[in-house]
């Protein structure tokens, strides 16, 4: 029997599987909400899939937000092996979100930091996109559903 280590088992297959994971959450954002537009679907599953094979990625979170406060949200966070928990599957419906906007967070792990500026910006120059600097909105006054889903 052999032992393996996270490099050794974690595969670009393997982050590509978990980023379908999340792209099909984002997909039943879109059909139920009309956010994030279908075009920028593969932009983010793409982005996700680099930053997973690199372990670069701590949690991801979307949904939507009014007055800085989430209406509802998905959050997924990274274990140490590379799988993801919370999310998936756990898009709500029926949930009123006019008058409030999208948003699509992510917080990248402590191996992210580890690396040097040009190593950032080479991982950088693979992505489909540039993501700013920003903070969560506040989840205070709602809760959590099963740690999948949550609900202002």
């Amino acid at each position: 029997m052999s032992s393996y280590t996270y490099a050794e088992t974690f595969t670009r297959v393997h982050a590509r599987r978990l980023a379908g994971r999340v792209t099909s959450d984002l997909r039943q954002s879109s059909i139920l909400y009309g956010s994030p537009s279908s075009g920028s679907l593969q932009d983010y599953r793409l982005e996700l899939e680099e930053l997973l094979v690199g372990g670069y990625v701590d949690k991801y979170q979307f949904g939507f937000k009014k007055d800085g406060r989430v209406v509802w949200s998905l959050r997924y966070t990274v274990g140490p092996d590379g799988e993801l928990t919370g999310g998936a599957g756990g898009v709500p419906s029926g949930v009123d979100v006019s008058q409030a906007s999208w948003f699509n967070f992510l917080t990248y792990s402590a191996d992210w930091y580890a690396l040097d500026a040009s190593a950032r910006e080479a991982v950088k120059s693979k992505l489909p996109f540039t993501r700013g600097t920003g903070s969560l909105p506040s989840d205070t006054h709602g809760y959590w559903e099963n740690e999948r889903s949550y609900r202002g």
